[in-house]
């Protein structure tokens, strides 16, 4: 696949730090697949907007680039078709007191049942008893509102399964929901079985860990503003026209990564059905259909930003048909092709290259060699 040069140089270096886990410590209360690090909006909110500025995100994913810009005194618009990544961002940037995460928890008679008959299949991963306590909790937090219950429900969300006995699951990946043959395979190659795991203990202690760096007040309060919705990208109806000051986001990669059978566990644990979900996102292999899409998501992020509004979009590298694309490439030739009013005009392109965890080995991303493994970011202004 020949593709013709940028009309404009790609500037290659390390612009924020390979470091982990340098920022608040509310951006690190749960993993989630395809997350930039909290470095990547530091950089550019400070770099593109000013206090009171309206900062936005249509794939919120895990809420990194709103926290950061709630932290910095800036409104976040929110987005995300999948509602795990909502329910996720929103609890995230409205955290209460490790106190009153124990109070409710100390309200939640945990000797009552759930009356609920979970999969059997869930034994793979959790003990009679916690999955008792778990589905106990799932029932009480359905039934709850108010801020308490949403930040209790995104600990146990980050609890669910992990490597350590800091979680309630019995040793497997802490980034994905593992199928149930393929923990069971685990269970059998390490020789485990499932041991019980109180679970409100395990989620006061994630509190106090995530907590540590405080600011729930001010967090709170610089939330307060901001703007939630699960429209598609493709059409954000809840957001009005020309009234955000910079975009920072990350599209998905093509099906690179499978947001449903990644976070199944999640989502049973939300009351959310994975198949309601299927027809909404845009988890395909094809080149073309992607590009469609994303010619349809930048139209829509030029309608959303002031004049003179900047949209940084992040992407990276993929294997296509044996072949390594260059997203920002594919993308860079959209933007320049588009006649529409309004449009996004490509400034830069930032190649941002550096070490990478342990972990991203675990999902065959080698550096600078192959998978998703450099972030190429393109640097837009709205006409």
């Amino acid at each position: 696949m020949i593709r013709q040069p940028l009309p404009l140089p790609k500037i290659e270096g390390e612009f924020w730090t390979a470091r982990q886990r340098q920022m608040h410590s509310l951006h690190y209360v749960i993993s989630y697949r395809g997350s930039f690090k909290p470095e990547l909006p530091d950089y550019f909110i400070r770099l593109y907007s000013k206090p009171g500025h309206i900062v936005a995100d249509p794939f919120c994913g895990r809420g990194t680039t709103i926290l950061q810009s709630n932290l910095l005194r800036r409104t976040g618009w929110a987005n995300d078709i999948n509602p795990l990544a909502l329910a996720i961002t929103r609890a995230k940037v409205n955290p209460v007191t490790v106190k009153q995460v124990s109070s409710f928890l100390s309200g939640v008679d945990w000797t009552g049942g759930a009356k609920e008959i979970p999969d059997a299949g869930l034994h793979a991963f959790y003990h009679p008893q916690t999955l008792d306590e778990i589905c106990v909790l799932k029932k009480h937090l359905a039934a709850c509102k108010g801020a308490e219950a949403r930040f209790v429900e995104l600990l146990a969300l980050s609890r669910l399964h992990g490597h350590s006995k800091g979680f309630f699951s019995v040793y497997t990946m802490p980034q994905l929901s593992l199928s149930i043959q393929a923990q069971l395979r685990i269970n059998t190659k390490h020789g485990q079985q499932p041991e019980y795991r109180s679970v409100a203990p395990r989620i006061v202690s994630k509190a106090v860990s995530a907590l540590r760096d405080n600011l729930v007040v001010e967090i709170s309060a610089a939330g307060k503003s901001n703007l939630y919705s699960t429209c598609d990208a493709r059409n954000l109806t809840a957001w009005p026209a020309e009234r955000v000051d910079l975009v920072v986001t990350s599209p998905p990669f093509l099906d690179k990564v499978d947001y449903l059978a990644a976070n199944w566990l999640e989502l049973w644990f939300l009351g959310i059905c994975p198949q309601s979900l299927q027809h909404r996102l845009l988890q395909t292999p094809s080149l073309p259909q992607w590009q469609e899409f994303m010619k349809d998501v930048l139209f829509e992020l030029g309608r959303i930003l002031k004049p003179g509004g900047i949209c940084v979009l992040e992407v990276g590298d993929i294997i296509f048909r044996k072949e390594k694309i260059n997203l920002d490439e594919i993308l860079a030739e959209l933007l320049l092709s588009s006649q529409k009013p309004g449009r996004l005009i490509l400034r830069q392109v930032l190649i941002q290259k550096q070490n990478f965890s342990k972990l991203s080995h675990c999902f065959n991303v080698e550096n600078n060699r192959k998978g998703t493994n450099t972030q190429r970011l393109l640097i837009m202004e709205k006409a």
